[in-house]
């Protein structure tokens, strides 16, 4: 009887430098290319103070045209990985003004401090990434922008890793997460996403296709935004909390002469269901 070995599970780690090795190819690069192509459009309208970007591919300049002037680079690995550590250490951010190795879960971030922060490919390989999210949710000062950019299931790419031993070993224990799924996080983390987009449709096809056949399908595909490329880029808004009205001086004398039979929302109400957002 024919048996299939089944995959040794590995680490956050372990499939953070697979990727950060695969992305340094051919075939990763064009990937990045596509993926800074899109970035860039959203870039020119997203201001601010302060950036921050959690990334496996740091010299791939993906903040480069970003209209914020400090912009912060967080290096994802657990302590315990010294060989990721130093591939990350060594590898030059041109867009960024500090380094810093931190726990991808427990971030060295104040909170409400971050007017952009970009997670690229970090949380559909994290253990954890929900937690992921929460951490970089916290640090966004509301109104901020949250950039989250992640492999397509629903994509060549995906389909294209049960055939290509290659593929299938550099996502080995990795989850896809759906874009519908990412939507729902983040609407539960006090987002507003407002758009998604897609990219690397012919990817990794791309390399067996002529040039102009391969620029018309992905121009097509762009022009569509149809859900099926190799990745996709969400751009999401932490909502401003609410604001509680002043109540005027003569409320409390008009209350002593007639009862108000209209009970009044939470935001019209003090205490600290008024302040919540």
């Amino acid at each position: 009887m024919l048996r299939f070995k089944r995959a040794e599970k590995t680490s956050f780690n372990e499939r953070l430098l697979a990727l950060h090795r695969w992305l340094q190819s051919g075939e990763g690069d064009y990937l990045l290319k596509a993926e800074r192509r899109q970035l860039e459009q959203e870039l020119h309208y997203i201001f601010g103070y302060h950036a921050c970007q959690m990334t496996i591919a740091p010299g791939a300049g993906l903040l480069t045209t970003s209209q914020i002037n400090h912009i912060s680079l967080l290096n994802p690995s657990m302590a315990s990985s010294m060989e990721l550590a130093r591939v990350l250490d060594d590898a030059s951010c041109p867009d960024c003004d500090s380094l810093v190795l931190a726990d991808p879960i427990h971030w060295p971030v104040s909170p409400g401090t971050l007017d952009l922060v970009l997670l690229h490919h970090v949380v559909e390989f994290s253990e954890r990434p929900h937690r992921l999210l929460s951490e970089a949710a916290r640090t966004i000062i509301p109104g901020g922008k949250l950039l989250v950019i992640g492999f397509n299931p629903k994509s060549l790419l995906n389909y294209w890793r049960w055939v290509s031993p290659k593929h299938r070993q550099l996502f080995q224990g990795v989850h896809l997460i759906s874009p519908g799924r990412m939507r729902d996080w983040l609407t539960l983390l006090g987002f507003n996403v407002e758009k998604i987009n897609y990219g690397a449709y012919m990817h990794p096809l791309d390399r067996h296709s002529k040039g102009l056949t391969r620029e018309l399908v992905e121009q097509r595909c762009r022009q569509w935004n149809l859900p099926m490329g190799g990745f996709y880029m969400m751009v999401a808004t932490r909502e401003t909390p609410g604001m509680t009205p002043i109540r005027p001086a003569w409320s409390e004398v008009r209350r002593r002469f007639a009862s108000n039979p209209i009970a009044g929302t939470s935001s019209c109400v003090g205490g600290s269901a008024g302040r919540e957002s």
